[in-house]
């Protein structure tokens, strides 16, 4: 459909651009209307005629030929010899159409010639304009259709690495609960069931509310407080963040990181503390957590492997829109993240 409409839209122009043509230059030799009005049909269809067939030869043989490939000293002798033609053209068709007109020197023919050959040469010129400016714009359209295509494609495949990474390490959570044999564990399967409806309902969404990804963040930490509840894990939030929208699932892997990588790490005196907070449509999150002990070196080097996901997906989702601070200190690693929602 898009591409008929295309189709349609481009013959519309070309009609109309040799109507107005027709009618100009019916209105330069409107004086032969009056006189000789034969004459009058025979000049404005056939030098119309020797216009649009100079102008098509170009655009549709010369150009596609030539030009289109690179060969460009042969598309230009190509060109002058099809304007000299119908230069030649136009000049007997003057003079068919003029017989009283004479000259008196082979300078005058000349000149007179020169005239026929310049209206020949104007049409080659702003057709040849036109083309090379909507060529330049379809390839920017074109460009600009790949890189979205792609960018999309990157995009459904980020999204996708965040669920199945995630609800493995939910999943192994939970699975330690109930070797412990934990009264908690069942409040954990609750908490995963609503985590999981979140991800299934609005994990496909471009955008979601952000206290829904603020809640389903919480139900996360809470999670994890179950399987360590001696440690320090505080999630607080501030302003409204009931009228913003944002990416789902486009917080989690911080959130993550910082269990998977420094809480979990050790066996005490870990620590996780989210702030997230709402001025308007200006969203900071801050994500602190303790880093692993100099012996876990898996966890060391795997330490900011969370936050590529989320780098990338801020470059393709929320260009210029973003300040993302990660800082990798002596007793902590900390993120620091401030997007404008709108």
């Amino acid at each position: 459909m898009v591409f008929k409409k295309a189709v349609y839209t481009k013959y519309i122009f070309h009609i109309l651009f040799w109507v107005s043509i027709l009618l100009s230059m019916s209105a330069d030799v409107s004086q032969l209307y009056l006189s000789r009005t034969g004459n009058f049909f025979l000049y404005v269809f056939f030098k119309t005629s020797v216009q649009a067939a100079l102008v098509y030869i170009n655009l549709l043989v010369l150009y596609p030929i030539f030009f289109s490939r690179k060969k460009y000293i042969l598309y230009t002798g190509a060109v002058l010899l099809v304007t000299v033609f119908a230069g030649y053209a136009n000049m007997q068709l003057e003079l068919f159409l003029n017989a009283t007109t004479t000259f008196k020197t082979h300078l005058a023919h000349f000149l007179f010639f020169l005239s026929q050959l310049g209206m020949a040469a104007r049409y080659v010129v702003i057709s040849f304009l036109l083309k090379i400016t909507v060529d330049y714009y379809q390839q920017k359209e074109t460009i600009k259709k790949i890189e979205l295509e792609k960018a999309s494609a990157e995009l459904n495949f980020l999204k996708a690495q965040v669920n199945p990474h995630f609800l493995f390490n939910t999943l192994n959570n939970l699975y330690a609960l109930i070797l412990e044999k934990s009264d908690k564990s069942g409040e954990a399967v609750l908490k995963l069931a609503d985590i999981m409806k979140y991800l299934l309902a609005e994990g496909k969404e471009n955008k979601v509310l952000l206290q829904k990804e603020i809640e389903m963040l919480y139900n996360y930490t809470e999670l994890e407080r179950l399987r360590k509840p001696e440690a320090e894990i505080t999630f607080n939030t501030s302003g409204n963040t009931t009228n913003s929208f944002i990416t789902p699932l486009l917080l989690l892997p911080v959130v993550e990181n910082a269990f998977k990588y420094g809480l979990n790490s050790v066996s005490k005196n870990g620590f996780v503390r989210i702030n997230i907070t709402v001025q308007n449509t200006m969203l900071t999150v801050t994500v602190e957590n303790n880093v692993p002990p100099t012996t876990n070196n898996d966890a060391l080097q795997s330490l900011g492997l969370g936050i590529e996901n989320v780098k990338r997906r801020l470059q393709l989702l929320y260009p210029s829109k973003y300040d993302l601070i990660i800082e990798n200190r002596s007793d902590s690693f900390f993120v620091n993240l401030k997007l404008q929602l709108a």
